[in-house]
């Protein structure tokens, strides 16, 4: 219905447009990261979200929701809220899972709507068109095992379920039962991840 409605008011010129502005971020994001990786390290995150003051929990949330559209891996931040708030591990559960679901749910409507599907139908990658054949075939357990395995980005399944069109309630549920374990590991595991790191 959203779907409907965004396209009907919306025309060709304007997807285009908020394309290359997100994708301008992006490279903006992925550009600043590649410059100064520390300051995306559990520590400098942490660090950062201190300078808040009495917004931390506002400044951890709003930065947990809206990573995901920069393509920022969730990892350091849900280490960060671990260590920032070790007294309140459910409640930093609750905000990193939160974030990553909307994040997802973003990246998976918008790539349908800013029309990548059409984008992807171009790239002729065998292992690209691999991949997006696995999701439509296995979809629920390909996106599972993917977010719960923590050395790939998980906003590239989202956007690949997203062009494929993925049902998406299969979609969400499995991206939440993979990230909901992962998440789980790294919160109660934060304060000892920070004295091996730091």
């Amino acid at each position: 219905m959203i779907q409907l409605f965004l396209n009907f008011f919306l025309k060709k010129q304007v997807k285009q447009f908020i394309r290359m502005l997100w994708f301008l971020a992006i490279v903006l994001a992925l550009g600043y990261y590649l410059i100064y990786p520390e300051k995306f390290t559990p520590l400098s995150i942490k660090n950062f979200i201190k300078q808040q003051g009495s917004n931390l929990f506002i400044a951890y949330t709003l930065i947990s929701f809206f990573r995901g559209v920069f393509l920022m891996p969730s990892t350091p931040l849900v280490i960060a809220g671990a260590i920032l708030f070790p007294n309140n591990l459910w409640l930093v559960f609750i905000i990193s899972m939160l974030g990553i679901l909307f994040s997802a749910s973003l990246i998976y409507f918008a790539s349908n709507f800013l029309d990548f599907d059409k984008i992807f139908a171009k790239i002729k990658n065998k292992k690209v068109q691999t991949l997006r054949q696995k999701i439509n075939d296995y979809g629920f357990w390909v996106v599972l095992i993917w977010s719960f395995f923590p050395l790939v980005p998980t906003d590239l399944i989202c956007y690949i379920a997203g062009t494929i069109k993925m049902n998406y309630y299969k979609f969400i549920l499995a991206l939440f039962l993979g990230e909901a374990v992962l998440v789980s590991i790294y919160l109660f595991l934060g304060n000892e991840i920070e004295k091996v790191l730091f």
